[in-house]
């Protein structure tokens, strides 16, 4: 038997991570009522792979599944998800139906270690915004694989918010098929205290398809993050955009992978991504890898990368108009994820996603 390899996080040494260090026992049964947590409508809660809460809208489809996603395991992570899940939703859209109102699944961790997949699908011309957090309530290492089917002529907007507890390892698979004409609209927020492999990828294989991957990322203290986000035009007239933004100071290690693929047929495409790092420690570690690969002729490409630190500038007229140099310092770091923040409907959620950030930034 041939052993799958871990997966792939360029300028980070992933080799003696404890991905296997799960405790995957029987959990006590939990309700909301015990959790920190208010169920609300358009609402599902998950503990401990456990259904405790689902108000959603008429119409949308939510159960546990019954079997495991027609994905080929690709590496040892993979494969470690789909032997060992112990948690798992499904959410289907049926055809033409637009959900108006924002979606929010609430995955917990409290007494065991979360092998969990998501399985999300849109039917031909239908509509949704989710919005999926993942809460650390115990100190318990978490394996996330997640499935997106966007179907002809829908629209899926997600945001994902990785908030698991500290001192664990967390690897975060997510891949998304988008068909003809088909949108995704993504913001992925990496604002926690794990050493975390994350991976985004998008396949656009329906003429007309689009996608644009947002991800934020905060590295703090020891911590060691490495991203890799992938568009990949298949059809015609496909457009794949990947935007990166990270922060990443003390001692932290913080790397971006971004890639876009345009295969060979999908004439009238167009791949772009940027990644913008700001360094705010000497002794703090941020890498930006970009690639764009190409076997098409008839297309638009480009990618721009930086890395930098606060811009002297900047603090010296913010300093000018009375500000102290902690006070610019803080004005222009929350100034550069205010955008992706802003962008959330959800009032709480992007209450409590912001003051998550300014604590993580101290």
């Amino acid at each position: 038997m041939i052993m799958k390899k871990l997966p792939k996080a360029l300028k980070t040494n992933i080799k003696n991570w404890r991905f296997d260090n799960l405790e995957l026992g029987e959990v006590p049964t939990t309700t909301v009522c015990e959790l920190d947590l208010h169920a609300t409508p358009n609402q599902i809660i998950i503990v401990d792979g456990t259904i405790v809460h689902s108000e959603v809208p008429h119409g949308v489809e939510v159960s546990t599944g019954s079997g495991i996603f027609p994905l080929e395991p690709t590496n040892s992570l993979l494969e470690l998800n789909y032997q060992n899940f112990n948690s798992k939703i499904e959410i289907k859209v049926p055809k033409d139906m637009v959900v108006m109102d924002t979606l929010s699944v609430v995955i917990v961790v409290k007494h065991r270690s979360l092998v969990h997949q998501t399985s999300v699908v849109l039917a031909e011309s239908s509509a949704i915004e989710i919005v999926e957090s993942y809460i650390g309530m115990g100190e318990f290492c978490a394996n996330i694989v997640a499935n997106y089917t966007i179907g002809a002529n829908a629209s899926l907007t997600l945001s994902t918010i990785n908030n698991l507890a500290p001192s664990t390892v967390v690897y975060h698979h997510k891949y998304a098929d988008v068909a003809n004409d088909g949108k995704l609209d993504t913001t992925n927020f990496a604002i926690n205290d794990t050493d975390l492999v994350f991976e985004d990828f998008v396949f656009l294989t329906g003429r007309g398809a689009g996608a644009d991957l947002k991800t934020v990322a905060i590295a703090s203290g020891s911590q060691k993050q490495n991203l890799t986000i992938r568009t990949e035009n298949i059809a015609s007239n496909t457009v794949g955009n990947i935007v990166n933004y990270g922060i990443v100071k003390d001692e932290a290690h913080l790397a971006f992978n971004g890639i876009g693929k345009i295969q060979k047929a999908s004439k009238a495409s167009d791949n772009q991504q940027e990644t913008r790092l700001l360094n705010l420690s000497i002794t703090a570690e941020a890498v930006a890898n970009p690639f764009l690969l190409i076997d098409e002729g008839d297309i638009t490409a480009g990618h721009a990368a930086s890395i930098g630190q606060l811009d002297e500038e900047q603090i010296y007229y913010l300093m000018s108009r009375g500000m102290s140099r902690a006070e610019a310092s803080r004005l222009i770091v929350s100034g550069f994820l205010t955008p992706f923040v802003d962008a959330i409907r959800d009032e709480e959620m992007r209450t409590t996603l912001a003051g998550k950030i300014e604590s993580k930034l101290g």
